[in-house]
């Protein structure tokens, strides 16, 4: 198998053995890989090695496998270049940090590479690191893994009938905003109230989502980008609850 070097975040960490881990990376070169990281916690008399630690960044060196059904891929070498140490300063930072990884992992698959992703992941992991707004950041972060998976809903008019009045719900099947006259036959629907719809507009637009409206359209905000990558994946992001808990969620 070739021997590919690349940089990756760690999104994912199972300790496999006294001395080894199963590391689920986010490369920016080849996209998801799942590594073996053999003796990385292997301690010798000049060193102590702890392993490699979740949600940091480093130079990766690891054999690409050919089929995916071969298994794991062999880690040949890690360097870490960025620890986001501030990221464990503060519960909700290591939180979101947390969301954005499973998230990514969600929604990206092996081999599919992302250079502009990964670059948000990294601004993102950053900003919380520096003390930005967490909300505001993850927000941002859902808009760039939609738009990376071509999913960002239509929220300008409806997606059924094409109207631009009385959007009042959303679709995540359909693929964004239901007006009043076509959600009558959608079964999976739910209320979006006006105030969230302009602040996701804005933020489709590239404003600043925590200018106005306040925290609680910025939880709303959240909670259904959060509903819509969830269906597009699947399964519910396990980390959203600890970042927003379920009882400030579901809520127009």
């Amino acid at each position: 198998m070739p021997v590919v070097s690349d940089v990756a975040v760690v999104l994912r960490r199972i300790e496999y053995s006294e001395t080894s881990q199963v590391l689920g990376l986010f490369t920016r070169g080849h996209g998801q890989a799942r590594v073996i990281a053999k003796g990385a916690k292997r301690s010798t008399r000049s060193r102590f090695s702890p392993g490699i630690d979740l949600l940091e960044e480093g130079q990766v060196s690891f054999s690409m496998r050919t089929d995916r059904s071969e298994g794991l891929s062999t880690l040949t070498e890690w360097k870490q270049t960025r620890s986001f140490g501030g990221l464990r300063e503060k519960l909700e930072r290591l939180a979101a940090g947390q969301y954005v990884a499973e998230t990514t992992l969600m929604m990206t698959v092996e081999g599919d590479a992302h250079a502009l992703l990964y670059d948000a992941l990294t601004s993102a992991l950053q900003s919380l690191c520096d003390g930005a707004a967490v909300l505001e950041t993850t927000t941002g972060y859902q808009r760039a893994l939609l738009e990376s998976a071509g999913a960002w809903p239509r929220l300008d008019a409806c997606v059924v009938c094409g109207r631009g009045s009385g959007l009042t719900y959303f679709s995540s099947l359909e693929g964004g905003m239901v007006c009043r006259d076509c959600e009558g036959v959608r079964v999976e629907k739910r209320v979006v109230a006006g105030p969230t719809l302009e602040m996701l507009r804005r933020l489709e637009c590239g404003g600043d989502a925590g200018s106005s409206g306040g925290e609680e359209v910025l939880v709303r905000m959240f909670d259904v980008l959060d509903y819509h990558i969830a269906h597009l994946a699947g399964r519910e992001a396990t980390s959203a609850s600890m970042l927003v808990p379920s009882g400030r969620r579901r809520v127009t």
